[in-house]
């Protein structure tokens, strides 16, 4: 047996068993498995555990475990850590649903007003993706405009070449090249006109009608 089939073994009992348990006149609603948080609900009810002593083990307050659960609020690094050993699963089972996953080096730089920089001499730092993610560049944010969406020594993840996909991108946080050079983390919006764009900042004004050579969306982030 591989280990996503044992994880798959592990928690189907616990589905069966949570739907017989339901509360009469309340329907048994599905977990939603495709996101971290709907793994870290479907992993709690399957060892029959409430809310409360799931977030003393996790170290936070309940009404945080109800956050993660809907997708409120993501999983920081510290949480995935600790519910990996409550549950005895891999921090990639929970961040992705893949059990089969990699380290990558963190290859540059990325901020406010400030070109990507390579980290061009070791000792690099390396973050965890699924291996399917072949294309993965991780990188490491420089100031604190995006605060408290992302700090300072924050680690993102975003994927493939330099591409500019309205449909991938827009109302999302992502890393973008604008036509003069620079590399940011924003939110980006349209603009006044086709072809130019607003970025928003959680912590600073936005920049706005500006010409976008790239901008690929943050599909992880690790907490500093």
């Amino acid at each position: 047996m591989n280990v996503r089939t044992a994880h798959i073994v592990a928690i189907a009992p616990f589905m069966v068993a949570r739907a017989k348990s339901a509360s009469v006149g309340r329907p048994s609603l599905p977990v939603d498995e495709t996101t971290a948080g709907g793994r870290l609900r479907a992993l709690r009810k399957g060892a029959k555990m409430g809310q409360e002593e799931l977030a003393d083990h996790l170290g936070v307050g309940r009404p945080m475990i109800s956050k993660y659960e809907t997708g409120d609020h993501q999983l920081p690094d510290y949480v995935v850590e600790r519910a990996g050993q409550v549950f005895g699963v891999t921090p990639a089972f929970l961040r992705y649903g893949d059990v089969d996953s990699r380290m990558v080096a963190v290859r540059g730089m990325v901020g406010a007003g400030a070109r990507i920089e390579a980290i061009e001499n070791p000792p690099w730092r390396y973050v965890e993706v699924p291996a399917s993610w072949g294309d993965a560049i991780p990188l490491q944010v420089s100031g604190t405009s995006c605060y408290p969406v992302y700090n300072d020594g924050d680690d993102l993840v975003i994927r493939g070449e330099q591409r500019l996909e309205e449909d991938e991108f827009l109302g999302r946080m992502c890393v973008v090249e604008t036509d003069d050079g620079l590399g940011l983390v924003k939110r980006v919006r349209r603009g006044s006109e086709p072809g130019r764009y607003t970025l928003e900042s959680p912590n600073g004004p936005p920049i706005e009608d500006v010409v976008l050579h790239s901008a690929r969306p943050v599909r992880a982030h690790y907490q500093k």
